[in-house]
């Protein structure tokens, strides 16, 4: 792994530069659409809900303490399968130039603290948006809000969890592949799930439950070997509704991050970001439930019987799923894990942080995902 980091790295200037000139060169067009899903899941009931910070401060403590402590605590009580029918906000990107879109459709699913606009930030397109990058190779790019995020339906964030976010996934994603919702492409070729982050345990689990649903899966900020906990306590997450009176539609199971300077020590790595895009990043924050923060290890994302093309792309120093040291946990279980795929690639990908589309060589990230989707026939 050490030595694959060094020959990659002195490509990635080169790979990024050429790669800004072909996404500013091509157009997209995008639809947006507001999609009626029912999801069926089975969901955990919250313990206690908020009343304040202070309670916010001790659930985090109590969530990383270890022995007697950590046998103590217990966010859930009890489960129940419930139905439930929400609105989803989704943006449909492809190719403007008729003809030049590959019918490859990626459903892409954003993570914790983040809306879809992730995959398309407004700053600097041409060096940080994953839309365009693979737009411009010919690929069309299904975005959408998350459950509670953007203007998708809003839901109490002591409901709002995995096993939700998961069902309306699958539902979305036998949609698109059914050709729903995507335009002028039509039924496509083939189906790419892509995630980050949270958004991997999501595409993670729903390629476990229903291992056809995709013919390939992309899981970035993400690894095999576990969540580091203190991301959370890191964080320091308040009550959204104190910070901000944009975020007074929400309860107090919505938490944001204390500061800037938290958010950047989870998301992002010096000196591979710049301050403009830390502070839009930071402008642009979106709360996150915490019944999501803690319920990614209650659903099943172990995908022994995927057999598309499978990648994991982890930054560097992903602090989240790697405790800030990817290069030597990206690869294994995970080869083992998606040993029945068509094909698995690991990369920890070299300078990045957690925050992969915001790094200043964030192309070379897009360069290496679209490589591969292309060299197995995506």
């Amino acid at each position: 792994m050490q030595s694959s980091l060094s020959t990659l790295s002195g490509v990635l200037c080169v790979a990024s530069m050429l790669s800004m000139s072909l996404a500013s060169l091509v157009e997209k067009s995008c639809i947006n659409y507001t999609i009626q899903v029912t999801p069926t899941s089975l969901n955990h009931i919250f313990n206690k809900p908020f009343q304040n910070n202070y309670e916010v401060v001790d659930f985090f403590t109590n969530a990383n303490s270890r022995g007697a402590a950590a046998a103590n605590f217990t966010p859930f009580s009890g489960a129940v399968v419930q139905t439930a029918t929400y609105e989803i906000a989704a943006t449909f990107c492809s190719p403007a130039a008729p003809g030049h879109a590959n019918s490859t459709v990626i459903v892409a699913t954003h993570g914790l603290a983040f809306d879809k606009s992730y995959w398309d930030p407004t700053i600097s397109p041409e060096k940080y948006s994953f839309v365009d990058f693979a737009v411009a190779r010919g690929y069309s790019v299904f975005t959408y809000d998350r459950l509670g995020v953007g203007k998708s339906s809003s839901v109490s964030g002591f409901l709002n969890q995995a096993s939700i976010q998961v069902a309306i996934l699958q539902e979305l994603a036998t949609a698109v592949k059914s050709g729903n919702y995507t335009g002028a492409v039509g039924v496509p070729k083939s189906l790419v799930l892509i995630g980050h982050s949270f958004g991997s345990v999501l595409t993670a689990a729903a390629i476990t439950a229903s291992p056809a649903l995709a013919d390939g899966v992309i899981l970035t900020g993400f690894s095999y070997n576990g969540t580091n906990g203190a991301w959370l306590e890191t964080l320091q997450p308040r009550i959204a509704t104190a910070e901000s009176e944009k975020w007074n539609h929400l309860d107090s199971g919505y938490l944001v991050a204390a500061d800037p300077f938290s958010s950047i020590n989870v998301f992002l790595k010096a000196p591979d970001y710049t301050a403009d895009v830390a502070n839009y990043a930071w402008v642009n924050r979106v709360p996150f439930a915490i019944s999501e923060g803690v319920s990614g290890d209650l659903v099943n994302t172990t995908a022994t019987d995927f057999r598309g093309a499978a990648m994991i792309l982890s930054g560097q120093f992903d602090y989240i799923f790697c405790s800030g040291d990817c290069d030597t946990v990206i690869e294994n279980p995970a080869a083992a894990i998606f040993a029945k795929a068509k094909a698995f690639k690991a990369v920890s990908y070299p300078g990045s942080g957690h925050g992969l589309n915001l790094a200043t060589n964030a192309t070379g990230s897009f360069e290496i995902i679209t490589d591969f989707l292309g060299s197995n026939g995506l």
